[in-house]
């Protein structure tokens, strides 16, 4: 029942909503305009911290025992390298050399300072008890070109490490936290970064646990550190596709909507004929008391009855519920009728509505071209002939045909 108004609907819509209608498209192409003035035409800048890296050293460590015993496992003048244990019955001399890498892209050459040191001491979760540092060896080298080495060398006898330890526990007494040694190699290097002088300090670490006749060597602490400058730079504001496409649609469906709505208010092409009310009002209780009515063809003795106008559908489902009877539309006529013993109640639908062959919304339009059609010839010819409605008694409008 709705397809036939369903544009009619829409135009009720729109015409009793205009001014919210406006006030939402205007947000809208004020919103798009925004948007898109903003992707395109203003984008703006924000300010961001770029890093930038200059060189970076990095450390490791390598060690190596050679057999100096006699032993059923290793021939004597074996070196044994990175290995994770050694035996002290067969090799106590560890020999270990730590390297310093410098690289950089275009990196200016830098001097490096090595300094290796055996450390023994007795930690605790939080605290340091106490700490024997003897020196090893130290070496410093100039103008170390980006891509080059240095390194420096040590040797540790895993026996004198344990001896030592026994020392210091029996000098001291029964100290708190846990033995442990290291050896520990601290690197500096002075070079420049962006034609100023930049300096670098770490630390690396080569664990030593001496535990009866063997010493576990490691895992190395190393790494690499990096000597980077920050530096502020500007940079254009990128927009994703909501705004770069949605804001120029958003524009231009607000911009078109509201000129749709001002040439249509204009024209006043949303405003209904009271026919076209009529008929949206009819089809909305024909939707509503579908239930009720029943579609036939009525004979003719049931009009002999006497017969009463009702004014709208409701009114003649209303006396059917009444006079516990049906609702009949009669599919000749479309006229709606709710039949008693002695009286016959009717309802005459729209002239509209009374179509069953074609949508009632373009009917609506036909006929009303045709009467302004009509109208336009019969005014034309009342000018010619020099007669109006005010002397002439006798004209007749042209009849408008009943749907």
């Amino acid at each position: 029942m709705g397809e036939g108004t369903r544009w009619l609907r829409v135009r009720a819509v729109v015409s009793a909503w205009v001014p919210v209608l406006v006030a939402v498209l205007a947000v809208f192409a004020l919103a798009g305009g925004w948007a898109a003035y903003t992707a395109h035409a203003a984008p703006g800048t924000t300010t961001e911290q770029s890093e930038q890296a200059h060189w970076t050293v990095t450390g490791e460590f390598q060690h190596s025992a050679d057999v100096t015993r006699e032993n059923p496992i290793f021939d004597v003048g074996t070196t044994l390298s990175n290995r994770s244990t050694y035996f002290t019955g067969a090799s106590p001399v560890l020999d270990g050399r730590y390297v310093a890498t410098y690289t950089g892209i275009d990196a200016a050459a830098a001097s490096i300072d090595l300094d290796a040191a055996l450390v023994m001491r007795s930690v605790g979760e939080d605290t340091v008890y106490w700490t024997d540092r003897t020196s090893l060896d130290e070496a410093s080298v100039d103008d170390v070109q980006a891509g080059e080495s240095t390194n420096i060398a040590f040797a540790l006898n895993a026996t004198r490490i344990a001896n030592r330890q026994s020392a210091i526990q029996e000098s001291l007494g029964q100290t708190p936290g846990d033995i442990e040694a290291f050896v520990a190699v601290r690197t500096a290097v002075n070079g420049t970064a962006d034609g100023r002088p930049a300096s670098l300090s770490l630390t690396h670490r080569l664990p030593i646990s001496v535990d009866g006749d063997a010493y576990t060597v490691g895992p190395a602490e190393t790494g690499s550190e990096t000597v980077t400058t920050t530096e502020t730079v500007t940079v254009t504001n990128e927009y994703g596709l909501l705004w770069t496409v949605g804001g120029p649609l958003l524009l231009l469906g607000g911009v078109s909507g509201l000129a749709i709505l001002g040439v249509g208010r204009r024209r006043d092409a949303f405003a209904l004929s009271e026919n076209e009310r009529d008929l949206l009002a009819f089809r909305d209780e024909r939707a509503e008391f579908d239930e009720w009515v029943v579609r036939a063809r009525l004979p003719d003795s049931v009009h002999d009855r006497q017969r009463a106008e009702a004014a709208s559908l409701a009114d003649v489902v209303d006396f059917a519920i009444d006079s516990d009877t049906g609702v009949v539309e009669d599919t000749e006529t479309g006229t709606f009728y709710a039949i008693s013993e002695q009286l016959l109640v009717a309802y005459e639908p729209p002239a509209l509505a009374r179509s069953a062959d074609t949508d009632g919304d373009t009917r609506a339009g036909l006929l009303d071209g045709v009467y302004e059609q009509l109208d336009s010839i019969e005014d034309e010819t009342d000018s010619e002939t020099g007669e109006s409605e005010a002397t002439d008694g006798d004209h007749e409008e042209t009849p408008r045909p009943q749907d």
